[in-house]
């Protein structure tokens, strides 16, 4: 009957309703849940007669509550979180690491040379001498911690990227399988609101791990891409993303079975590969930086100078070649030399005599053979040999003779005299920065500390007059004159020849392509990186040789002095910083980061919040709206319970005048 039907529609509607209001209220705390609409329309007439008769109600659709503008932009935001949440957690730890503290380097440095400043006033004490070489294993030791905390970090990054690309490949599969299930409810015409649901959840969860693209597609489906083109989800299928790492040691995103790696940006995974391959590296590679600075700035005076037992006897390198017939610059030292000269003084400890030689080598033509061979060669007194199997090369002197690396002068130099008898030699101390060689001409003929107007000229390499001295009548015979950059010479007793003259050389620079540095000859340290600096075993074990001199005199500190000026010095940043302004703007730059993180991370809660406000006054439950709608259908149900009741009261009554 026409009348019946039209009160059941309208309790199935009700009741139809009533589920919707109530699954709404159900879920409106469920995340990614949009809130429902029932959909009411009458339904088709009958026609009776002339008339067209309602036949009730009924629910065509239930639609969801959704802002597809809204959606994409908490999307985006998600993604926008879990890129500054990571990155804020890895840049905190890489500042804790690089903080000022008693235990990072720059501050063991400054200990270091404050040692070294004190072990000048007692450079022989041997106890001064151990706390200085302490305090260089001290610096060691803190490059080593620091070095070895940002390992851990970066470890700890691989650790969360692979987490995070399985969470990313899980949830993929998820989304997949959704797709799935959506494609096949929506060509039936049923609704898959709730699916649809689920999977924006899911979709929300994937751009917070990674930022990504999606496209709708056929019957409901999703094609989801990550950012790099790396394509996770088309349709019912999910890709499957795999963490690796490239030659560089850099991390790697790839697709399994595919040597294609994706430039991954956005979420937590774009931030972990961020601070990973560019942040953490770039400040280890400025600790490691720091590190050889240090190492090559100590080396180099350490290698040029002498402890308080004077000259050596034999010297062996630390740092070993490949191979010893290979170049130089191509034998793998960490810091190969450049094209240049070792200047070696060679001392006769019975006359105390010194002479110094030039050894000339070219490491783009020679190898460390080559070099062995040359100072064989060419510096009397001295043979050079090598271990092929340590690929390391070692000096030693004959009998009776010591030698070093210190440049400086000849104190007996090399005379060229014909009839003159007065003997010449050279004192002082050099403070030349340029390596050169002094010759000095008698000017005229006569009597030394006797001939008035007796004078010996003094020029340089080029011919330049550097110094004119007067060495006649009112010289005293055996006192220095003051020549120019610390050197004396003096003149003994004697008579003097027009032309007659003698030459020293003066070196500033005696390692000027950086050979001892490189093969590890006499250096306070070794190892290339943070990592791996030490205090050289020689040093600690015989602190003695700690190089407080240039001359081996137990009184000299000009080594100590040049040390204690690398404090001072700009070395670091194209000669810009000092060791410790270098090491203050890692600090600066990190703590930078960190604050810029912070503030956008509480930028990104408000926007979140925001976005969240407005995307929830759209798809939303309101449940106080919910339980007016449950009232409504409520009422709904009983009117049409009397509206059915009527209609049978009806029926009834006519039934009983037919009979």
């Amino acid at each position: 009957m026409l009348g019946f039907s039209i009160g059941v529609s309208a309790l199935q509607a009700a009741q139809q309703g009533l589920a919707v209001a109530g699954n709404n209220i159900a879920n409106a705390s469920t995340p990614g849940y949009h809130r429902q609409i029932a959909n009411f329309s009458t339904t088709s007439p009958t026609q009776v007669g002339n008339l067209s008769l309602g036949n009730g109600v009924a629910i065509t659709d239930i639609n969801r509550a959704v802002s597809d503008q809204l959606d994409a932009a908490l999307t985006s935001q998600l993604t926008q979180n879990g890129l500054t949440d990571a990155s804020l957690s890895a840049s905190t730890q890489i500042q804790q690491v690089l903080s000022s503290n008693l235990d990072s380097p720059a501050t063991k440095l400054e200990s270091m040379l404050n040692t070294l400043q004190s072990l000048s006033s007692t450079p022989t004490n041997g106890a001064a001498q151990q706390a200085a070489v302490a305090s260089a294993a001290n610096l060691a030791n803190a490059f080593n911690s620091a070095a070895s905390d940002l390992t851990q970090i970066r470890q700890g990054l691989d650790q969360s990227i692979s987490g995070v690309v399985d969470q990313i490949n899980a949830i993929s599969k998820q989304i997949a399988t959704l797709n799935s299930q959506i494609g096949t409810i929506s060509s039936q015409g049923i609704s898959a609101n709730n699916l649809i649901d689920q999977r924006g959840q899911l979709v929300n969860d994937l751009a917070g791990f990674v930022g990504i693209q999606v496209t709708n597609g056929n019957n409901g489906s999703l094609t989801i891409s990550a950012s790099g083109g790396a394509l996770l989800v088309a349709g019912g299928t999910a890709q499957t993303l795999v963490a690796g790492s490239n030659k560089k040691g850099d991390a790697t995103i790839q697709m399994k079975g595919s040597e294609t790696t994706f430039d991954i940006s956005g979420g937590q995974l774009g931030g972990m590969l961020s601070q990973r391959n560019q942040t953490l590296a770039g400040y280890q590679s400025r600790l490691d930086t720091m590190a050889q600075q240090i190492a090559a700035s100590f080396n180099s005076i350490q290698s040029t100078g002498l402890g308080g037992s004077g000259g050596f006897t034999s010297l062996t390198s630390q740092n070993g070649v490949k191979d010893a017939t290979a170049l130089l610059n191509a034998a793998g030292l960490t810091n190969a030399p450049t094209n240049g000269s070792l200047f070696i003084g060679v001392t006769d400890k019975a006359t105390g005599a010194r002479t110094i030689t030039e050894v000339p080598f070219n490491p783009q033509t020679q190898s460390l053979q080559d070099v062995a061979n040359s100072i064989s060669s060419t510096v009397p007194n001295l043979q050079a040999y090598v271990n092929n199997q340590t690929g390391t090369m070692t000096i030693t002197s004959n009998s009776g003779y010591t030698f070093d690396f210190t440049g400086g002068y000849q104190a007996t130099p090399t005379t060229n005299l014909t009839t003159t008898t007065s003997t010449p030699s050279i004192g002082g101390s050099y403070t030349g920065s340029t390596n050169d060689n002094y010759n000095f001409t008698f000017m005229g003929d006569g009597t030394v500390g006797v001939t008035p107007g007796l004078q010996a000229q003094v020029t340089n390499q080029k011919g330049d007059v550097i110094a004119t001295v007067d060495v006649g009548q009112g010289y005293q015979a055996g006192q220095p004159i003051s020549i120019a950059n610390g050197l004396t010479m003096s003149l003994g007793a004697g008579d003097v020849t027009t032309g007659d003259s003698f030459s020293t050389p003066v070196v500033a620079q005696p390692d000027s392509a950086g050979l001892l540095t490189s093969l590890g000859l006499n250096t306070m340290f070794t190892g290339s990186t943070a990592a791996t600096l030490k205090v050289s075993s020689d040093l600690t074990s015989d602190p003695s040789r700690l190089a407080t001199s240039r001359t081996g005199q137990p009184s000299d500190v000009s080594n100590l002095t040049r040390f204690t000026a690398l404090g001072d010095a700009s070395v670091l940043n194209g000669g810009t910083q000092t060791f410790s302004q270098y090491a203050g703007s890692m600090v600066t730059d990190i703590g930078t980061s960190v604050k810029a993180l912070t503030s956008q991370q509480s930028t990104n809660a408000t926007l979140t919040t925001s976005i969240t406000t407005q995307q929830q006054s759209v798809s939303g439950v309101d449940t106080n709206e919910e339980l007016a709608k449950v009232l409504q259908y409520q009422q709904l149900f009983a009117v049409a319970s009397k509206y059915i009741s009527a209609v049978n009261d009806a029926l009834t009554s006519l039934l009983q005048i037919s009979t």
